[in-house]
């Protein structure tokens, strides 16, 4: 089972991200976009320096490099072989290329993905983002709005959870309770409380 936590900047995907993985434990594996995306762009460099040649990057984003995007997909396709494990994923999927050449094939491929997209209103978000210290805030805030314009347009099937004023820990409850309920988690059946998983969900 793949965990894709989806979202645009600060609305808390890495933090909720990591406390899945940790209450799963040795069950669960948490695989961070950024971190990968950065061995991917430090490999474009080498191999450029490697031939005195000048780098292409073709993107710096994980959104937008076609060749991490690329690399990310044969991992997660090599990872998700493991039917005992669940794949947690932190990436935010905000640009078509992320989309259509990671997030559909993945899916075409019949991959079981659990997609929570987190939310949380614009004013909300722009104080999270002025309180990042390990962000490009200006660019953060310049892409908000487009950002939360695409999860909105192009995800209609998503779980979307409303991240304001919500403690972290209730949050990843909710997911949990939400992956334990589906079929392959429960032997095929319900889970006892299959209104609360819903509770805190909101759909746009």
């Amino acid at each position: 089972m793949i965990i894709w936590v989806n979202g645009t900047y600060s609305v808390g995907k890495t933090t909720v991200a990591k406390k899945i993985a940790a209450r799963f434990g040795s069950e669960a594996e948490l695989l961070e976009s950024d971190y990968y995306c950065n061995e991917t762009l430090k490999k474009i460099v080498e191999e450029a320096e490697s031939t005195h040649s000048l780098p292409h990057i073709g993107g710096c984003l994980p959104q937008n490099n076609m060749r991490f995007i690329q690399e990310f997909k044969e991992l997660i396709k090599e990872k998700s072989k493991d039917t005992n494990k669940k794949l947690i994923i932190d990436m935010a999927l905000t640009r078509m290329e992320c989309k259509e050449n990671l997030f559909d094939c993945l899916q075409r491929e019949g991959k079981d993905i659990v997609h929570i997209i987190l939310t949380a209103d614009k004013e909300t978000i722009k104080e999270r983002i002025k309180k990042d210290t390990n962000r490009m805030k200006d660019i953060a805030l310049e892409w908000m709005v487009d950002n939360i314009e695409f999860l909105d347009s192009n995800y209609p099937d998503a779980i979307r959870i409303n991240t304001n004023k919500c403690d972290i820990d209730d949050i990843v409850d909710e997911i949990i309770e939400i992956i334990q309920s589906k079929p392959s988690c429960a032997g095929g059946r319900r889970t006892s409380h299959p209104a609360k998983v819903w509770r805190r969900i909101w759909h746009p």
